[in-house]
């Protein structure tokens, strides 16, 4: 196994192309939702089968069809009718279908998907479907389209396929995951199965189900499992679910298999010294994510700025308030104490007051009441994260757990006096313990 992590970036939408277009070759590879590819299937077959060189992967989405069906759910306009009408959304009216008849009938049914829905003939169906649709609908979409069908033959298969997953809250839910897996690892499509253990954080110190999963998920045949806690935040969360992810992470690796996070942070990163494979995360969010929000990227009024010290986004008037403290007093100074990297150097060139450039703010509109940050900021915060996390990724790869440690205790040594941040720092303790534990 490559000691290496990678880092999996997730496209939310086709907005986030600029950004993956321009590091791509940083990258390990990219996911794109079956909703994406549902909403936007020409252009995204383009993306993945043409313009990127990088390994790809559809996430089939199969979880949201047992979830609470409000959440795939919006209000349209239809003419002739004075009020709007609630409905499924398109993207999922058309992926359903694609995936089998259990999703079809949950539309239809209004009714989530449940373990009594998977007979022995339905599982078979339902993993040979899902794992079919990852590796032939972008070759469909070039198919049907004169223009293109000759290149068709020519798109690369993913790097990998999921088997079909739920989030998983009960003794059933668990086994039909389980059942999941062993049957489409079974299938041996040619690309890699990979499971998906998803379920709520708290999980993490269930001792029951952590063993079961152990004990479980190498028997199934998969290449490798990602996780997904729903809502783990390794920013907020309590040393012992940190200590709990580590300790699954340490077990599953051991037991041979290749471990991610599918919405992870800089902790997560870290962890490659003791088993995970990579992360994966969105265009500057989704380094967490409740399963019950079935939504596109976050539309908050302000990208924060990342802080690379302690491996989190702050307001700008946060980290300006330490400048003081810290003799930060010209260009040269940020660099060396808060970011050198090559957007902070674009940006911050004839004196620390261009900093306020990440954080600018306009009326977007005439009628507008309230400012609200530029396109231009929200950008360079974006680049600024994305090139900051390509760093982070290559540190990790080059050194070894105790050179990382002492990074963090740098930092927190660093930051400790500083009012303005030490609310916002007070992870790295945590983190620190658990990675020298």
């Amino acid at each position: 196994m490559d000691n290496k992590p990678q880092l999996i970036i997730r496209m939310g939408s086709h907005a986030e192309k600029e950004y993956i277009l321009k590091l791509s070759k940083q990258f390990d590879g990219i996911i794109v939702g079956a909703n994406i590819v549902e909403a936007t299937a020409g252009a995204t077959a383009s993306l993945l089968g043409q313009k990127l060189k990088i390994p790809y992967y559809i996430d089939p989405m199969t979880y949201v069809f047992g979830c609470d069906l409000e959440g795939i759910m919006s209000e349209r306009k239809i003419k002739g009718k004075k009020k709007p009408v609630k409905d499924y959304k398109r993207a999922y009216k058309r992926l359903a279908p694609e995936l089998g008849d259990i999703f079809s009938n949950t539309l239809e049914k209004h009714r989530p998907i449940s373990p009594e829905n998977f007979t022995a003939t339905a599982l078979k169906q339902v993993c040979q479907k899902v794992i079919d649709y990852q590796l032939k609908r972008l070759h469909r979409e070039f198919e049907k389209d004169d223009e293109y069908k000759e290149y068709a033959d020519s798109i690369p298969r993913p790097a990998g396929v999921f088997s079909p997953y739920f989030f998983i809250n009960s003794d059933d839910w668990f086994r039909l995951f389980l059942n999941l897996s062993k049957t489409s690892a079974a299938i041996k499509p040619g690309p890699p199965v990979y499971s998906v253990l998803c379920a709520d954080y708290k999980m993490l110190i269930d001792k029951s189900f952590i063993d079961r999963a152990v004990a479980g998920i190498p028997k199934t045949g998969v290449k490798g499992v990602w996780l997904w806690f729903s809502n783990f935040d390794e920013w907020v969360v309590q040393e012992k679910y940190l200590g709990a992810f580590k300790s699954l992470v340490e077990q599953l690796s051991e037991n041979g298999l290749e471990v991610y996070n599918r919405h992870g942070g800089y902790f997560s990163l870290a962890l490659n010294k003791v088993g995970m494979s990579g992360i994966s995360h969105g265009v500057g969010y989704g380094e967490k994510k409740d399963v019950l929000q079935i939504k596109g990227p976050p539309n908050a009024p302000v990208v924060r700025y990342y802080l690379p010290d302690i491996y989190r986004r702050l307001g700008m008037l946060e980290i300006e308030r330490c400048f003081n403290d810290l003799n930060i007093t010209t260009p040269t100074d940020f660099y060396e104490k808060i970011c050198d990297c090559v957007i902070c150097k674009g940006v911050v060139k004839n004196s620390i007051l261009d900093f306020q450039r990440f954080g600018e703010m306009h009326y977007a509109t005439s009628e507008s009441k309230r400012q609200s940050q530029t396109s231009a900021a929200a950008k360079r915060c974006r680049f600024h994260f994305l090139v900051n996390r390509i760093i982070e990724k290559d540190f990790i790869g080059g050194n070894d757990l105790a050179a990382i440690i002492q990074k963090i205790s740098d930092a927190e040594e660093k930051w400790k006096e500083q009012l303005p941040i030490i609310n916002n720092s007070r992870h790295i303790a945590r983190w620190k313990a658990v990675l020298s534990s």
